[in-house]
């Protein structure tokens, strides 16, 4: 899933880069309607133009935003659905909404977004889901949305795949709790419209200019750059939020529970290996109580086995191991092995 975190990342930054070079632009237009006659700038004015701008930057935001959030969705539940054994082993609300959104979207197919469905697919799909149980569903069912992305909305997004609350959740996942925390008094009780102020404006500004509302008031370059990065906060946070989510079902799923031995230095994890083939291309999955993400998978740095290290364990061979590893850790967090 990181790619479509860094997929958006990288959007915002370019667009950033996009505005100053408008900006730098504007200087050698401006010289051109004041020295030149007949510019096509007489009637093209600079002001014009920067409306111009700034309607593909909010509309840019958005879109790259939109975009951002459908992916996260479908990713989620394509890799939930991929661990799942059967249909009524999926998250209650996938189970209870299934049907409702496959209906839906079968009325829509002529709809542009909807262009590369085919009906009988989805149909097929639906008929293993409750005849087969089949845990492979209509992912685009899912993804497919009506209203543009308020908090309110995805707050309903997600809770239709089994993820509740996300407008009070998100605020502990950083980096949004310490851009909140520095910016907003008591922020973790303040309604949502004023904890996200910022995406709430850039979604109205969004509407106004796709129903071509006139007069727009533009947002200077400082502001719309606070925006964007107010916008990077959060979708990492987002992100966060949903990994954690998917991690916590793989915890669920696994039973290699680690045996603590103990633990040094906040980052190594001494332990039995009970017979299992550990390399550096193992994880460790460890579960914090009171800690957001709840869930998060660490990278092997190094193992050493009697102060030397070795490449990896051996299969059916009992040792006891120290592990380094790339996040720090705590006595009372439960970790669980990850091997390929």
């Amino acid at each position: 899933m990181n790619n479509i975190l860094s997929e958006f990342q990288n959007e915002m930054e370019s667009l950033k880069l996009y505005i100053e070079f408008q900006n730098k632009s504007y200087k050698n237009q401006s010289n051109i309607e004041k020295y030149d006659p007949n510019s096509i700038f007489k009637t093209l004015t600079i002001s014009k133009i920067k409306q111009f701008d700034f309607n593909s930057h909010i509309i840019s935001i958005y879109g790259a935003y939109e975009h951002f959030v459908e992916q996260l969705l479908v990713k989620y539940l394509t890799e939930i659905c991929a661990i799942t054994n059967s249909y009524n082993l999926l998250p209650e609300e996938v189970q209870k909404n299934n049907l409702n959104k496959t209906l839906e979207i079968i009325k829509q197919l002529e709809y542009r977004k909807n262009r590369n469905i085919k009906p009988e697919k989805v149909i097929e799909i639906l008929h293993k889901n409750i005849n087969e149980n089949s845990s492979t569903i209509n992912i685009n069912a899912f993804k497919n949305h009506s209203a543009n992305f308020r908090i309110s909305v995805i707050d309903n997004y997600f809770s239709e795949i089994g993820i509740k609350n996300i407008s009070s959740l998100v605020r502990q996942y950083e980096p949004l709790k310490t851009f909140l925390k520095n910016t907003i008094s008591d922020y973790s009780s303040k309604k949502s419209v004023i904890a996200f102020q910022v995406l709430e404006h850039i979604c109205d500004l969004r509407n106004d200019i796709a129903h071509g509302v006139n007069n727009i008031q533009l947002i200077n370059k400082t502001i719309l750059f606070e925006y964007i990065d107010f916008m990077k906060i959060y979708t990492s946070s987002l992100f966060e939020l949903i990994n954690d989510n998917y991690l916590t079902k793989i915890y669920e799923q696994n039973n290699d529970k680690i045996e603590v031995i103990n633990i040094y230095n906040k980052e190594i994890l001494c332990f039995n290996t009970k017979g299992k083939l550990i390399n550096k291309n193992s994880k460790i999955l460890v579960k914090s109580e009171n800690h957001f993400p709840n869930i998060f998978l660490t990278s092997i740095k190094d193992i050493q086995h009697n102060n030397k290290s070795i490449s990896n364990t051996v299969v059916n061979k009992n040792i006891d191991v120290g592990i380094l590893l790339d996040k720090k850790i705590k006595d009372t967090m439960d970790f669980k092995l990850v091997t390929e």
